[in-house]
């Protein structure tokens, strides 16, 4: 698991490095010399997806996705595990869907052979991130449901209160 925490965060890394000197020299060009590349709108776009849906994961399984605990605070310890419980099922449910959904749109953007307007990229590079993104959310919600309902693990949400 850490090998793959490590290649997300390398390739987030890379994508956020490449982003940010495509945007720098994008502005330049347009204010130094009065050019503009029309491809690099579109690959920091494209990056900063691919960013989201790997981040995705990585925020499911340090914790740090935004939640209302609020409520939560006033259970006993036992209903705050079942209802964690029905959450993680609901996200991992919701993850599937969406993967599925995604899946089905690579597919139909490589039979019909849809291609990026500036750069010239096949669509399904854009729209495979949707489900390699939910996969990688569902292999790390999967895991916290293992330690939660183990009980190796502290609730997620008293862990982003410490």
């Amino acid at each position: 698991m850490k090998t793959i925490n490590k290649i997300e965060e390398i390739v987030i890394a890379v994508l956020l490095i490449a982003a940010t000197a495509v945007l720098f020299s994008n502005v330049v060009l347009r204010y130094g010399f009065q050019a503009n590349t029309s491809w690099a709108a579109e690959f920091i776009r494209y990056a900063m997806i691919w960013i989201t849906f790997i981040g995705m994961g990585l925020c499911f399984q340090r914790g740090i996705h935004v939640g209302i605990d609020f409520f939560m605070e006033f259970l006993a310890k036992k209903y705050k595990i079942w209802i964690q419980l029905l959450i993680n099922i609901c996200i991992i449910l919701f993850l599937i869907f969406l993967g599925w959904f995604g899946f089905e749109l690579v597919q139909f953007s490589i039979m019909t052979n849809q291609i990026t307007p500036s750069l010239e990229l096949s669509m399904y590079w854009v729209y495979l991130i949707i489900p390699v993104g939910c996969l990688l959310s569902i292999l790390h919600m999967g895991i916290l449901t293992y330690r939660l309902v183990t009980k190796k693990e502290e609730l997620s949400l008293n862990n982003m209160n410490d």
